[in-house]
């Protein structure tokens, strides 16, 4: 009987130890995730889309920050509360539970051809908040393209996961990279664009903004 409690002891301990490990581990190695700086590093610019300038004007499934500067913005601890605020009272209150970031950007390939692109970068605490609002933007971006005519529901293959919905000169898309979750909007407003150059941009846009994310997450 002795022996039988000892071994049972020892069990406990062990259990507790292997614990208290994992948990250190946990907080010595914290899942990857972005910050300010992140944020605006990933954030594309002209140079990374030559041929395209900044635009403020294309709004996606979130609102636009009131301090949003030639179409980007990076909103972090006081600006992201406030922003939040709004947000939440819009019916987006999935985009801020355990938010550590937010960076959009707007691009148009120039003043006459309104050929633009959107992104909007969310970096979360961990991968389950950012799964919740990858779901939280999926259904507001089906919602929304449900409501137009002719637009079609297709997973796709980047990241962790991805859905992307198709219509009339405008494509969006809502992919998951581990902790990050992005909006990726390609948008032909005038009909001026070709269609396989809109196909490419479709395809070359949110991969580009993919690459800088897990570069920095790397």
């Amino acid at each position: 009987m002795a022996r039988t409690t000892r071994r049972r002891a020892l069990i406990g301990v062990v259990t507790a130890v292997s614990a208290l490990v994992g948990l250190g581990a946990y907080l010595l190695w914290p899942t990857p995730t972005l910050d300010a700086t992140d944020l605006d590093t990933v954030l594309p610019t002209e140079r990374d889309l030559p041929g395209f300038i900044p635009y403020d004007g294309l709004t996606g499934t979130l609102s636009v920050s009131p301090d949003n500067d030639e179409g980007r913005s990076v909103l972090v601890e006081a600006d992201l509360d406030e922003q939040c605020r709004t947000w939440r009272e819009e019916g987006d209150g999935w985009a801020c539970r355990q938010v550590r970031g937010v960076g959009m950007v707007v691009l148009e390939q120039s003043e006459n051809v309104f050929f633009r692109v959107l992104s909007t970068v969310l970096a979360y605490d961990d991968e389950e908040a950012a799964e919740a609002a990858w779901n939280g933007l999926a259904a507001d971006q089906r919602r929304t393209s449900g409501e137009l005519p002719d637009f079609e529901e297709r997973p796709s293959d980047l990241g962790d996961a991805g859905v992307v919905f198709e219509g009339p000169g405008v494509t969006v898309m809502a992919v998951r990279t581990g902790t990050v979750v992005v909006e990726s909007i390609v948008w032909d407003g005038s009909g001026q664009v070709g269609e396989q150059e809109e196909r490419d941009m479709v395809a070359r846009w949110p991969a580009l903004q993919l690459a800088k994310i897990e570069e920095e997450l790397d």
